[in-house]
């Protein structure tokens, strides 16, 4: 009985130890064809899901695979974007897995994002700017704010009811973000926010400045509109995102905390083509 014991773990542990190894594997073939397809200078991450890897090999199908790849700059504008990628429903034969021979790799269905980071958006915002306010903004934040929190415009300059609370909008092609950061007004350390609202266009995101609010101890304050429409001018430009991966065509803009997301759906997408 000890000996059938120690034979079955020594089994099980040879069985995990190959299952490891084909899906790195595998996980390597896959990154080489991301790399290329992505246009990338290093090896993007790539991630099997699923239970046991051997048994999907066995099947030919792979459930789930998750592609990374961070830092990846974009034009001369964003330097840290990251760039994600969930592949469904893999097709790629054992023996071209075994061999590492994969050239090319049927995917049913791929769901593609890109996102900015606040580090990015204040670098952007900064860039050939002459307004000394604008180019002393630190900490800046993005977190999601409701479209309508977006188009309220106190009268007298005080917080809204909601200013108070992150409400993401429902996911579609725009989107609610406010914007703030830290500037010296004066002298005294105040709470720039921005609200505006965010869209999709050809290659970027564009960003529709609508109103703002300064904070510091001594309570809020209103800006004289003609300084107000200089800074929210600024604030409203275009992000260049890149092309999404596998030629993923946008459908949507998201705001979460620290950033600033577009995504896409492909069906029938070949990783390696091209």
């Amino acid at each position: 009985m000890r000996r059938l014991v120690i034979s079955l773990v020594v089994l099980l542990a040879l069985l995990v130890a190959a299952d490891f190894g084909a899906a790195a594997v595998f996980e390597h073939e896959v990154s080489q064809r991301a790399k290329q397809q992505f246009g990338l200078a290093d090896d993007p991450s790539v991630k099997v899901g699923g239970f046991s890897f051997l048994a999907q090999v066995a099947a030919g199908e792979y459930d789930s695979v998750t592609v990374d790849a961070k830092g990846v700059p974009v034009q001369d504008v964003l330097r840290d974007v990251d760039v994600h990628a969930d592949l469904r429903g893999i097709t790629a034969p054992l023996s071209e897995v075994v061999s590492g021979s994969l050239k090319q790799i049927p995917v049913r269905e791929v769901e593609g994002q890109v996102r900015i980071k606040a580090a990015d958006v204040n670098r952007a915002l900064q860039a050939n700017q002459s307004n000394s306010a604008i180019a002393s903004i630190t900490n800046l934040t993005i977190e999601p704010a409701a479209k309508s929190l977006v188009a309220t415009a106190p009268a007298d300059g005080s917080e809204t009811d909601l200013d108070s609370v992150e409400t993401a909008d429902t996911e579609g092609a725009t989107a609610g973000v406010r914007l703030c950061g830290t500037v010296e007004i004066a002298g005294q350390s105040t709470e720039l926010c921005v609200f505006s609202v965010i869209s999709l266009e050809q290659g970027s995101i564009a960003i529709d400045a609508k109103r703002l609010e300064l904070r510091s101890a001594a309570g809020t304050t209103r800006l004289p509109s003609a300084i107000e429409g200089v800074i929210l001018e600024v604030f409203s430009r275009s992000l260049p995102t890149g092309e999404l991966p596998f030629d993923v065509t946008p459908t949507a803009v998201t705001v979460q905390s620290g950033v600033l997301t577009v995504k896409g759906k492909a069906s029938n997408v070949v990783l390696g083509q091209g």
